[in-house]
């Protein structure tokens, strides 16, 4: 989606990457310019005076090609199939901060999807100055799925720092890890030094102390640009209003860890989730087919599909076609199929646009479904079934909320933490949860259980975890809420879900 940047005309416009540049020009006077980048997305900059009048142009990220017209610039993105690695949300946020110099996340390249090895393993290092952010940091991004281990900078100051670094960093490309260096003392000059010492195809995430000079992130820019496996993180503006330290280290750690989830194709609850829809479906093999039914003896394809996804938590639609209209916003190419995704055919009472069947991907082209009255739940083979109308991935949002325009304070906080966290489809459904819980009362109390607040914690010292205020500040109950909710469920959605079928998440 476009989106129009708080630029002001006359300002530089640079490339995001390198790649081809196509100009486009306009009778208002400015240009489109068209970047087809050598990282598979297509960039789109609206409104702008452009600098190389030849199409076709070669630039290198950071390259300037113009300066925004009298509408300022509007940017778009277009992330090719990229699956589990970036999200295009994610990007268009970093590019935009950037270019208002507040140093967000600065994504260099978007890989071809198979190019990088699923990481499982992440060395975080950190000095004593970083505080609670490293620990914060620690537990945000391990898992069952993902093992952190620790590094310590005793003095993250001169180039003795750079060298203690530069160690850890060839420790991590020995095995294959990625690192995420965390420094209450760092800076630019500390971060080149390492950006120099890195071996081929390292990966390092950077986490930017916050305020940031006009300085300081044109030479983080400048890194970012010469190091395709350097990257930048720091707090957004977004989240300035939060003062308290501990508040604000968790609210650090969150975001980090959500960007380094989608950025470095760190294992995800979503890929947990799939594994347990796979294997409830595969205990349902040999049951007899009946129309209608949704277990616990007889399935049709959506009731099958409809259980099988609740068993993560995720409410869909008894019918083939309506599961079709609430996933296909997440479509997977044929390439790209994953465990766990719904594939969808015409059907013997469907059509290419409104399906009829519907079965679940098992990988190695085969799909776990019950086809028709006399068969069985069963395996088939892809290639075996006509009508083949494409995939989902039904782990990501779906469509069916809406959150209201005028948003409180509070709200547009959790937005901008939610949005920074699992991209702007998840908030919906947070703002649907947090209605039915507690219409977004901070003081709100259940006087039977004693959940408290806006997340409605259980108990309510849990919140504490996020600051000492917790009882009366509504941005720490937020922050902990959406902790509790990525940790526990994966998504808002996924809670929602949760909550819709036992009233309480």
């Amino acid at each position: 989606m476009p989106v129009r940047l708080a630029v002001a005309p006359g300002t530089a416009v640079d490339a995001v990457t390198t790649g081809t540049l196509e100009v486009i020009p306009a009778a208002s006077g400015t240009s489109t310019v068209v970047l087809a980048g050598t990282d598979g997305a297509t960039y789109t900059y609206r409104d702008v005076t452009a600098g190389p009048a030849a199409p076709h142009t070669r630039v290198t990220a950071g390259t300037r090609i113009g300066v925004s017209g009298p509408a300022g610039v509007t940017f778009s993105i277009e992330v090719p199939d990229v699956r589990g690695l970036v999200d295009a949300d994610e990007a268009l946020q970093a590019w935009a901060a950037g270019i208002s110099v507040n140093v967000r996340a600065l994504p260099a390249t978007i890989a071809a999807a198979t190019a990088a090895p699923v990481r499982s393993q992440v060395l975080l290092v950190a000095d004593p100055g970083a505080g609670t952010v490293a620990g914060d940091l620690a537990r945000s991004v391990s898992s069952q799925l993902v093992r952190v281990r620790t590094g310590t900078v005793s003095d993250s100051r001169g180039s003795r720092a750079g060298r203690a670094l530069a160690a850890l960093a060839a420790t991590a490309a020995a095995s294959h890890q990625l690192m995420v260096v965390v420094l209450a003392n760092g800076t630019p000059e500390l971060a080149a030094e390492l950006a120099a010492r890195l071996a081929r195809g390292q990966d390092v995430l950077w986490v930017a102390p916050a305020g940031s000079t006009v300085k300081q992130a044109a030479a983080y820019r400048a890194i970012v640009a010469a190091r395709p496996g350097f990257r930048v993180e720091s707090l957004p503006a977004a989240l300035a209003a939060v003062r308290a330290s501990q508040v604000s280290a968790l609210a650090t750690a969150t975001l980090v860890a959500a960007y380094a989830s989608t950025a470095y194709r760190l294992p995800s609850v979503s890929a947990e989730q799939a594994r347990t829809v796979v294997s409830w479906a595969e205990q349902q093999l040999g049951k007899p087919y009946q129309y209608a039914g949704a277990g616990p003896g007889t399935f049709d394809c959506s009731g099958l599909t409809m259980d099988a996804l609740a068993q993560a938590g995720i409410a869909v639609t008894h019918n083939a076609t309506a599961q079709w209209l609430q996933t296909k916003s997440h479509a997977v190419a044929g390439n790209q199929l994953a465990p766990g995704d719904l594939v969808f055919f015409a059907g013997a009472d469907g059509t290419l646009t409104a399906p009829g069947h519907v079965g679940i991907y098992v990988g190695d082209g085969d799909i776990i479904d019950a086809p028709y009255t006399g068969a069985k739940v069963r395996f088939d083979s892809l290639a075996s079934i006509g009508g083949y109308v494409g995939a989902t991935d039904p782990y990501t949002a779906t469509p069916g909320l809406a959150a209201p325009a005028g948003l409180n304070q509070y709200q547009s906080f959790a937005q901008s933490l939610a949005d920074a966290t699992w991209g702007p489809e998840q908030f919906p459904y947070l703002y649907a949860l947090w209605e039915r819980e507690s219409g977004w009362n901070p003081a709100a109390a259940n006087p039977v259980s004693g959940a408290f607040g806006i997340p409605q914690a259980l108990p309510a010292g849990k919140m504490a975890s996020a600051g000492l205020d917790w009882a009366t500040d509504p941005y720490t109950q937020i922050i902990w809420g959406i902790g509790y909710i990525r940790a526990s469920y994966g998504t808002p959605q996924a809670a929602w879900a949760h909550e819709l079928a036992y009233n309480w998440y």
